[in-house]
């Protein structure tokens, strides 16, 4: 089996290309609808896009922050994400769609992780 990306938004369901930081400090949950290839369904996987500035924010106001499921970009660029997502993807194949799953749990929240 093969993972399938179905579409990349915001968690209100907004267009990347939509929302923009102003300035260089953000940080935005993004949701992925992943399903495995040729099957109907999807399922959805949460993960943060954020700046090193908001980063260095946080750092100011707490000691230790995890990393989880968040990547860092410079700049807010939908096509860079996207381009991302489309890549982890590529490497999460797996016999049962549980195994694919927990492939994308490594950088995203799978909405039925426990």
């Amino acid at each position: 089996m093969e993972a399938e990306l179905r579409s990349l938004a915001t968690q209100d369901g907004e267009f990347l290309t939509d929302i923009g930081p102003v300035g260089d400090s953000f940080c935005f949950t993004v949701r992925a609808e992943i399903g495995s290839k040729g099957s109907v369904g999807a399922d959805l996987f949460d993960f943060d896009v954020c700046s090193p500035s908001w980063l260095d924010s946080e750092l100011d106001r707490h000691s230790v922050l995890p990393g989880g499921q968040r990547l860092f970009m410079r700049k807010f660029e939908p096509d860079a994400v996207e381009l991302y997502v489309r890549k982890r993807l590529r490497h999460a194949t797996g016999a049962k769609w549980n195994e694919i799953a927990s492939k994308i749990g490594e950088w995203a929240r799978w909405e039925f992780a426990g």
